[in-house]
């Protein structure tokens, strides 16, 4: 049901950059563009600036027939729907870029969280690590005085069984 939560944690790699690498979070990383075409200050759609105009441009007196005038009617009618299917289209598609923002937004979140717990995780395992590289010292010297041990053990049998 839940599949998505299972992860990789059972893939192990070394993540911890010790060498200083940052090779995923350089600003040519961080800041592409969600697409292709998304339009920023260096990618502006060569159309930004165009007007929208369903008619030429009428530039002098002149005089209209019947018919032109009832086209035109028409035309006001369908523009005024248009313009209000386009305000519409335009409230609901502000609407939307507001929700994936908030996705998105939500969803950086999740991975600064993530990153933070692998930071925590790691160093806890860090931690550990140098706590038993400071046992590795008393180990060695249990392993030497068990050597001695085993060593005098068998000298004494060695005296015992010459004696015999």
């Amino acid at each position: 049901m839940l599949e998505f939560l299972r992860g990789d944690d059972l893939k192990s790699t070394s993540i911890a950059p010790v060498d200083g690498q940052h090779k995923g979070i350089s600003k040519d990383n961080v800041f592409k563009r969600s697409a292709n075409n998304a339009i920023t200050p260096d990618n502006p759609p060569e159309t930004i600036f165009d007007t929208y105009r369903s008619m030429p441009v009428i530039d002098r007196v002149r005089e209209f027939t019947p018919e032109e005038a009832d086209a035109l009617g028409q035309l006001a009618k369908t523009k005024k729907q248009n313009a209000t299917a386009t305000k519409k289209s335009a409230d609901h598609h502000e609407s939307i870029l507001k929700s994936e923002a908030k996705i998105n937004r939500h969803g950086q979140r999740m991975i600064r969280n993530e990153a933070e717990f692998e930071t925590r995780t790691q160093g806890y395992k860090g931690t550990t690590a140098k706590t038993l590289h400071g046992m590795r010292p008393r180990y060695a010297a249990m392993g030497q005085g068990l050597q001695k041990a085993e060593q005098m053990a068998d000298q004494a049998i060695n005296n015992l069984m010459a004696q015999l």
